[in-house]
């Protein structure tokens, strides 16, 4: 056996023993069922660089390069059709500035022209010249509406009725050519001549249902069209079309009286569309669900064109129509429908009830909330994503027109009624939120729990309403009435942390403890009391020191480690918060030492004196906690604080008391911070 053959049943050997590894390797990746998959090298099999032939290359795909002379042969033609028109313009208007062509014989040469474009159009058409044919015969139509024109408008020489049947005939012809060669350029092309001929013939004889009527009728015929060939372009433009000519004719040329027509041909067209679509005329990966939605825009905007109460009317039936329609696609499980409708069907209502015209706003917000949050049930329920998002943007409208702009000034009243109504329908929000959406739409309950926090949040400024609402009857100066609203929040948001043991309550205690520590910024900068209310000092007083009090609480549970979460996942130290808590009661303290004594009108004397007694008695308590805590830097304030009371004690305390005052001050500070002191030695 020779050598050549020899290499070549190595090589059979080789390419053997690489398959049945390639084999094995897929076969592990198919039994493995880890999460991570680890990558597997390729197996590069050993090739000589004169043998490269013998393994598969893989290439990346040849880019398409652009084909200059096909872009040229498609636009070359349409370029010198314009250019030709523009020729034979000026030659005619040559001719007939020197008496050549006469009026008829214009018009005869118009309509021969129109019979020379078809016949050249569909000869070359026919002989796979395409582009140069469509370019002719679109010249066809043009030039036929053109001299219709002309010999109607310019001329005299047709009356409206007869002008308007040639034009029609040469817009059928053109759907006739569009359809039969399957251009859905020479559809727009006769969509724009269409459109365009009311208003080019000028026909003061068409009434306003003539009008309304040939529009309908040549949209349907577009429509057909655009749906035998499939063509979505032609279809969109034909829509727009229809609505911008009604537009037109209402402005230009419309009377009083019009709108009812006008509307009546947008809603026979808006049902017209809809039963095509139900009975699956319109394809819906070609049209989509853009076609309700913007069809159902367009009509939304012409019934406002209408007077009120048939414009309620009109509303009404919209909004029965697209919730019958729901019911309807929900009876059929078509789930795509039941999502399209239903979320229509939310807008529908939605309209409805905004065009009823009602003295006061607040009972259309509550009928939006109420909307909704039906919606909302509807779209949890079914799995429609599409019907939770146009409820979610009618809820969300309507309840932040409630929490924004909605006081509550009489306890029975629409506004506090429509602020039950939006925590009512919260609830129920929320409620079939976690019996639907993680097994329907795979929303985590997590995230659930994390959106309770808003409606807590609107709870207890509804509290704080509600409070407001109480407290008008009675002659309460500011102080008091802020005190009043700050026991309040102290209770309700106290009460909340206890959510903590709920399963779902997690967060919502979270965002207590975030709001009561926010409240005692709030309850710093409140004064205790002015000079009017002195009486109430002492209430203020107690509601403060109630807060100071839930304040501790929650420390000295976070200090025993019994709190909800441990600081380690905050990566927060406890001798941290323990100087925030230092120097909150220094704060507190100092506040009601000082209003207190501005109450009971003290003098200065008085006032420094006991001043410094408080600030020598916190800064031993500081010391003291802190060394038998630990907690260095809390000492190290303490003694601080103990250098500024001495330097207080001479530098501003020793000018500004009596001799007397004086002594007791220094006789009283030195026995006690003596005691103090030798305590400290003693420990």
């Amino acid at each position: 056996m020779s050598e050549n053959h020899q290499d070549i049943l190595k090589r059979l050997e080789h390419l053997e023993r690489e398959m049945k590894l390639l084999k094995e390797q897929q076969a592990q990746l198919i039994g493995k069922t880890a999460p991570v998959m680890k990558e597997i090298k390729p197996f590069r099999p050993l090739v000589t660089p004169d043998k490269q032939s013998a393994t598969a290359v893989i290439t990346k795909p040849a880019r398409k390069e652009f084909d200059f002379e096909k872009a040229l042969s498609q636009w070359l033609p349409r370029v010198f059709m314009f250019i030709l028109l523009l020729g034979v313009l000026w030659g005619l208007k040559v001719g007939m500035d020197n008496g050549f062509i006469t009026n008829p014989v214009r018009i005869v040469m118009g309509y021969v022209g129109t019979g020379l474009l078809y016949y050249f159009g569909m000869k070359y058409y026919g002989k796979k010249n395409k582009v140069f044919g469509l370019t002719l015969l679109g010249g066809f139509i043009a030039l036929g509406i053109l001299t219709t024109f002309a010999a109607h408008h310019l001329y005299g020489y047709f009356s409206f009725i007869v002008a308007f049947i040639i034009g029609v005939a040469y817009i059928a012809a053109g759907l006739w050519l569009s359809e039969k060669t399957k251009s859905e350029t020479l559809t727009i092309f006769s969509a724009i001549a269409g459109f365009l001929l009311p208003f080019l013939l000028e026909g003061e004889s068409a009434t306003s249902i003539q009008f309304c009527a040939y529009i309908l009728i040549l949209f349907l015929s577009l429509f057909y069209v655009s749906l035998r060939q499939k063509h979505k372009i032609s279809f969109y433009i034909s829509f727009l079309l229809f609505h911008l000519t009604l537009v037109t004719y209402g402005v230009l040329s419309g009377e009083v009286g019009d709108e009812p027509i006008i509307v009546g041909t947008v809603l026979i067209q808006h049902v017209l569309l809809l039963a095509f679509y139900l009975k699956g005329k319109i394809e819906r990966h070609v049209f989509t669900e853009s076609l309700i939605y913007s069809n159902f825009v367009f009509a939304l905007g012409w019934i406002k064109v209408l007077e009120h109460n048939p414009e309620i009317l009109v509303y009404g039936l919209f909004a029965a129509l697209y919730v019958t329609l729901s019911v309807f696609s929900f009876s059929k499980k078509d789930d795509l429908l039941l999502g399209v409708f239903s979320a229509v069907g939310v807008l529908a209502v939605s309209a409805f009830i905004l065009a009823f015209n009602i003295e006061t706003g607040v009972m259309r917000v509550i009928l939006l909330l109420v909307n909704g949050a039906v919606g909302l049930w509807v779209g949890f329920r079914y799995k429609t994503k599409r019907t939770i998002a146009t409820s979610s943007f009618i809820y969300v409208i309507a309840g932040s027109a409630v929490f924004l702009a909605t006081g509550i000034y009489e306890f029975i009243s629409l506004e506090n009624l429509s602020w039950i109504v939006l925590i009512l329908t919260l609830v129920f929000i929320y409620y079939t939120a976690y019996q639907f959406l993680p097994k329907n739409l795979k929303v985590e309950l997590r995230q659930i729990d994390q959106s309770l926090i808003v409606g807590q949040i609107i709870l207890l400024v509804y509290l704080l309403k509600l409070t407001t609402v109480v407290l008008s009857d009675f002659k309460i100066g500011f102080a008091t009435n802020e005190h009043i609203h700050l026991l309040v929040m102290i209770i309700a948001i106290g009460s909340m942390m206890q959510f903590s043991k709920w399963a779902r309550g997690k967060y919502l205690a979270y965002s207590a403890v975030i709001l009561y520590l926010f409240l005692g910024l709030i309850t710093m900068g409140v004064r205790l009391a002015t000079y009017i209310e002195f009486e109430h000092y002492l209430f203020n007083l107690s509601v403060e020191i109630l807060y100071l009090i839930g304040l501790t609480f929650l420390f000295i549970t976070i200090m025993k480690d019994k709190f909800m979460i441990t600081l380690a996942k905050f990566k927060v130290k406890l001798p941290i918060l323990a100087i925030i808590m230092q120097v909150v009661y220094f704060i507190f303290l100092n506040k009601w030492f000082l209003t207190f004594t501005q109450t009971y009108e003290w003098d200065t004397e008085y006032i420094l004196l006991a001043h410094t007694f408080l600030l020598f008695a916190f800064a031993f308590a500081s010391v003291s906690i802190g060394r038998k805590l630990g907690w260095k830097y809390v000492k190290f304030i303490g003694a601080g604080l103990i250098v500024l009371c001495v330097l207080k004690l001479f530098i501003i305390d020793l000018g500004a008391v009596s001799i007397l005052i004086r002594a007791i001050l220094f006789t009283i500070v030195g026995v006690v911070g003596l005691l103090y002191s030798k305590s400290l030695f003693k420990e």
